[in-house]
């Protein structure tokens, strides 16, 4: 009787530590959709959230890929040969440097994990 109650206090104690880690996650993404006005931004997508990976970057009448340069929980560092954004991840604000255009865009966050 002893041991299946130390077995469930066992099993109790894992199920809590696995369910309150973050990096055990099989999936997930984070998505902002903006609202832009000079350099036509409409969609930052972020599949894999870490440094190194890339993120797509989606604009009115093209798309293209750039290097996720910096993550913390407050901020993502996008960076390509002409563009640079810095989104911030809980508000969504996002500041874009392409070329030599700077411009400050709100965007709609949409994140997922499982």
């Amino acid at each position: 009787m002893k041991s299946s109650k130390d077995l469930f206090i066992c099993l109790t104690v894992c199920l809590i530590t696995l369910t309150g880690c973050d990096q055990l996650s099989r999936f997930s993404y984070e998505n902002y959709n903006c609202q832009p006005k000079l350099t036509s931004l409409r969609e930052i997508r972020v599949s894999q959230p870490k440094p190194g990976a890339f993120a797509n970057i989606l604009y009115a009448k093209e798309q293209s890929k750039a290097e996720i340069t910096s993550l913390t929980k407050t901020q993502i560092i996008i960076e390509s040969k002409s563009l640079r954004l810095i989104v911030d991840r809980q508000t969504g604000f996002t500041q874009v440097f392409k070329d030599n255009i700077y411009e400050s865009v709100s965007c709609v966050i949409d994140k997922f994990k499982m």
